[in-house]
């Protein structure tokens, strides 16, 4: 069965070599080609990206795709044609799109092609795909491991590329392997962070609700236990922890139950946005409004962060910079191979960007000052 990226592509470079489309003729947008395939803007660029490599559009930014010469680029384009595999484990979801468009953009623009394939966040599947890459003609990968957590299951697949001396490098995970390059956000002090914001507030319950089959949920839940640990004062530190399969509404549940406690939590640092927008659900279920009942911390500045009715302080991901960066290094190891680029690994600094869901707890800030 094609995918539809390949449908699109097809199509169109049969409206090139039909004669419908001529040499410097403008193709639809981007939009008007979303609308007509009844596909993602992904999959558009996805397309778009192929025929670029292989000669039958140039792209100009801001300005749209037109018809090139392809008759007399597609033979040299295709005989130095690369491509770099693009394994995360969601591809239209979350800041998913932001990471992948920022990888994109930099293989595009040194015709470098890209195919994209998602895990859904299960280890059988990126097995398959990780084995599918090393059958097809694929030059590099740049991947997101599958619940990194403690091991990664499928290590010894990443080791079989860097044996074969096919670039491969993380993001948002390390490796075990200690040659691999990654490019990840420094989690633990994100954590500390988060914590710290609302300890600031003069919250002294606070809960932590942490994924714990990923490599970011632990570290993001021990950086916020190193803070509550370190305060002064008696803060009181809960944590909920959840896994990959763990669905949305028996979380909002639990935390719904904690809320409703005699002496319930006044703020919560969540795993991510996502699950920060799951705390607010949970608020409202228990009756309590955000922040002046309950004050809450995320991860990642995601959209989501802007659609809650008020805007959710958040520990920012790079996203789109990630992306980035990871592809150019990517760019950088398909031209050598051979060498050992692990020292260009990248670890981000946390920012927080600071919204309207946390308040100071009444009277704190009176207490401090001896009011």
């Amino acid at each position: 069965m094609e995918k539809k990226y390949e449908i699109v592509t097809a199509t169109i470079r049969e409206w090139i070599t039909g004669g419908r489309y001529q040499i410097e003729d403008k193709l639809p947008t981007e939009s008007e080609l979303m609308s007509q395939f009844q596909v993602s803007r992904h999959t558009v660029r996805k397309s778009l990206s192929d025929l670029e490599v292989q000669g039958f559009i140039y792209r100009i930014q801001g300005g749209g795709s037109f018809v090139a010469d392809y008759k007399h680029n597609a033979n040299r384009s295709e005989a130095h044609t690369k491509t770099v595999a693009v394994l995360t484990t969601h591809i239209t979801d979350y800041i998913f799109p932001a990471i992948i468009s920022g990888i994109e953009s930099q293989l595009s623009a040194n015709a470098i092609s890209m195919l994209l394939s998602s895990t859904q966040n299960d280890e059988t599947l990126e097995r398959k795909n990780l084995e599918k890459f090393l059958d097809d003609d694929i030059q590099g990968v740049i991947v997101e491991p599958t619940k990194s957590a403690f091991t990664i299951q499928n290590e010894a697949f990443y080791k079989r590329f860097t044996d074969a001396h096919i670039p491969i490098l993380t993001i948002d995970a390390k490796s075990n392997n200690g040659t691999i390059p990654y490019f990840i956000m420094d989690d633990f002090k994100g954590g500390v962070m988060a914590a710290q914001a609302l300890i600031d507030a003069g919250h002294e319950h606070i809960l932590g609700v942490f994924k714990s089959d990923d490599q970011q949920g632990i570290l993001r839940m021990n950086g916020f236990s190193e803070a509550l640990q370190k305060s002064q004062g008696s803060i009181r530190g809960e944590v909920l922890l959840y896994q990959s399969e763990t669905g949305e509404a028996k979380l909002k549940q639990q935390i719904t139950h904690i809320l409703q406690e005699t002496d319930p939590p006044t703020g919560i640092v969540g795993y991510n946005d996502q699950i920060a927008l799951v705390a607010y659900n949970a608020a409202r279920a228990a009756g309590l409004q955000v922040p002046d009942d309950v004050s809450l911390v995320g991860f990642d500045n995601s959209l989501l962060a802007s659609r809650l009715g008020i805007r959710l302080t958040s520990i920012n991901h790079p996203k789109s910079q990630m992306g980035q960066d990871a592809a150019e290094l990517m760019i950088k190891m398909l031209q050598d191979p051979l060498h050992d680029f692990s020292d260009e690994a990248k670890i981000y600094p946390p920012e927080m960007v600071t919204g309207d869901s946390v308040r100071p707890v009444l009277g704190a800030h009176d207490q401090a000052s001896g009011e």
